[in-house]
């Protein structure tokens, strides 16, 4: 009996000593629990500080805002970035941060746009909804969130009313952002919910509104070019454009002062330009293919064909971009904000990058006479070489009269007597004028003109002084031929028959 009391006691003293140490595991895991939960409350700056960035990052992605900048900084908690937008817009991004559960996050809905969406454990995100139970923007409202009485709680109106979401259990979270990727043209954002977003960089938007500048250049070309193809102009002078050692094109200044940027064609473009005749009205329009379809006329906002006339205008191409990527878009001046988005046969944007080409012109071909240039539509343009030509004059005696060509010398001239040399100009410019002035006694009395042909003919009339200057014996006429700036003299010589 006694020994039963003893082991009694035994049995006793270790269920006390067992109780003991589950209380101690309990009070353990209860203060381990509070240290994470005051770990969580003295992050929550920077957990909040993470959901304002994303909401900023969001609103640029809408408003298509670009990235100036982003570079590295050091924080004493965790690495970050400098980001600034074209717009001036600067925003710390932080970087290895973790959300704690709940999570939340941002997912793209069907109307293109993101809201903010909750995570719990391993569930599948849900929308994060407001109290009216609608969908909040992620570029809208930035939600708040803290640890109050051992709940989460989030504020979506800047802290005016709280609502719980799940008790705070301590246990780790994933970011709003899974990885965040740099590049010279885009910075992409893969979200840690699943999906991918990026934003352009200023620079890659720049580089591409640089290419379709040079398109552009080019259509302009092109439409100069039929609209003075049947009248006089040439091409007065060539120089290359290179690529590196490359020729891609030419610039062709011409004779009416005009700079002509011609490209040379380039296989495998995602669109090209040309101008085709409708053969109904005989009229050119404005067309265009995409790829390797065929050419389809150019409409405008208002569903016209567009004239490739100087009143329709040349159609201008730039870059817009919808929602982080860069697309290629057309409109007419004036009115270069009704724009229009270029589009494939399937109806898709054509996405807009910096190495895209619009082939005008297939091939610059130059010979010694003409400049041949194949058009996208495989019709040649020919424009002759322009040859800088000096007006050239000549001259006929009065009847009597003896002349030597070579000297310009005309003999047996009386005194007092009046005379009309005849004379003749080849090649002669549009703006030339000829005069005459006398010297040593002779008086010019008038000059007749007339067009024939191509040559300008006339007479110059005069009257030699009644005594000949000694010991010479010869009066003299100034002609002169002034076209612009230029201007030439040649000297008639009159001699006195009596010498």
């Amino acid at each position: 009996m006694k020994m039963k009391r003893i082991s009694t006691i035994i049995l006793a003293a270790f269920a006390l000593l067992g109780a003991v140490s589950c209380s101690d595991d309990m009070m353990q895991q209860v203060s381990a629990l509070k240290s994470r939960i005051v770990e969580l409350e003295a992050r929550i700056s920077s957990i909040n500080e993470m959901y304002a960035s994303t909401s900023k990052i969001v609103a640029a992605l809408e408003d298509h805002d670009m990235i100036r900048s982003i570079t590295p900084v050091k924080r004493s908690d965790n690495d970050a970035y400098l980001v600034t937008f074209a717009s001036g817009q600067t925003i710390t991004l932080i970087q290895g941060i973790d959300g704690e559960a709940p999570n939340l996050g941002i997912r793209k809905y069907e109307d293109g746009l993101y809201y903010w969406t909750v995570q719990y454990g391993t569930q599948e995100p849900q929308w994060l909804l407001s109290s009216l139970g609608l969908k909040v923007r992620a570029s809208g409202l930035t939600p708040q969130m803290k640890i109050e009485d051992g709940w989460w709680q989030y504020s979506y109106d800047g802290g005016g009313t709280w609502t719980r979401l799940c008790q705070a259990t301590g246990t780790p979270g994933t970011s709003v952002f899974k990885n965040i990727s740099i590049n010279d043209s885009f910075v992409t954002f893969t979200l840690a919910g699943g999906g991918v977003f990026q934003i352009p960089t200023e620079a890659y938007f720049l580089r591409v509104a640089e290419k379709c500048s040079s398109i552009n250049t080019e259509l302009e070309a092109a439409a100069e070019l039929l609209a003075g193809i049947d009248t006089s102009m040439a091409v007065k002078s060539i120089s290359q454009i290179k690529d590196g050692e490359e020729i891609v094109g030419y610039k062709l200044f011409l004779n009416n002062g005009k700079m002509l940027e011609i490209r040379c064609g380039k296989d495998e473009v995602p669109f090209t330009f040309a101008i085709k005749r409708d053969y109904g009205d005989w009229l050119d329009y404005w067309t265009i293919k995409i790829g390797d379809g065929e050419f389809d006329w150019v409409y405008k906002n208002n569903g016209e064909r567009a004239l490739a006339s100087s009143m329709s205008g040349t159609p201008m191409l730039n870059v817009r971009d919808t929602l982080g990527a860069l697309y290629f878009v057309y409109s007419f001046y004036p009115d270069l904000d009704d724009f229009q988005w270029l589009r494939d046969a399937e109806g898709n944007l054509v996405p807009a990058d910096p190495f895209s080409t619009s082939v005008m012109f297939k091939a610059v071909a130059i010979t010694a006479d003409y400049v041949a240039l194949t058009m996208a539509d495989d019709n040649v343009i020919y424009l002759p070489l322009y040859y800088v030509k000096n007006p050239s004059i000549s001259f006929t005696p009065p009847p009597g009269i003896t002349y030597d060509a070579s000297k310009y010398l005309f003999s047996q001239v009386d005194p007092a007597t009046a005379y009309a040399v005849g004379y003749t100009i080849q090649d002669v410019p549009s703006n030339l004028q000829i005069e005459a002035i006398g010297l040593d006694g002779a008086s010019v009395t008038g000059i007749t003109k007339l067009v024939s042909g191509k040559a300008l003919i006339g007479n110059i009339s005069f009257t030699t002084p009644a005594v000949f200057p000694n010991p010479t014996g010869t009066t003299r006429v100034l002609v002169f031929l002034t076209w612009g700036s230029n201007v030439t003299m040649q000297v008639l010589e009159f001699k006195n028959k009596s010498i």
